[in-house]
């Protein structure tokens, strides 16, 4: 199945949340409890994001991340490569193009599917090259807004 990882998801959740409080250096510790999710995970993730120069850490008891890098120019590709290396939709779909070395499978020679594959395997790529972290961090602002006037409606 093609799906996110929950290091991608959790990187999308605290980046949302670091852009909603620009000026504020935020525990990963806060961004698990507030979302509920495995502080050693977030904790992990944040560290793998400033290593990207994506957050900036500040240390200390008050210390935490802030947003370094412009949204509006990390595309999600990256954001993946960041936290999980190259993005890879089949086995024998390598960077060079070639299905050799460790990474190729026994059909590589007479694959009737490898060209379709790479060429698809392109295509996603391309595609999340093309969507910004900031369209998904304002989709994340939008629905944690509505979620909070949910509740309110309910506590009402």
């Amino acid at each position: 199945m093609l799906s996110l990882t929950k290091k991608t998801d959790y990187a999308l959740i605290a980046l949302g949340y670091l852009a909603e409080r620009p000026q504020a250096i935020v525990s990963a510790r806060e961004i698990a409890e507030r979302f509920g999710m495995p502080a050693a995970l977030v904790m992990n993730v944040m560290k793998t994001m400033h290593h990207g120069k994506l957050i900036i850490s500040t240390r200390g008891t008050k210390g935490g991340y802030r947003l370094l890098a412009d949204l509006s120019k990390v595309s999600v590709h990256e954001l993946i490569s960041v936290l999980e290396g190259p993005i890879r939709l089949a086995e024998c779909v390598m960077l060079d193009g070639e299905c050799k070395g460790k990474h190729s499978c026994k059909l590589s020679r007479a694959c009737p599917i490898q060209a379709p594959i790479k060429a698809l395997h392109g295509r996603l790529v391309g595609f999340l090259r093309d969507v910004r972290l900031s369209e998904i961090v304002k989709t994340i602002a939008k629905a944690s807004t509505h979620a909070q006037q949910d509740a309110a409606a309910l506590n009402n």
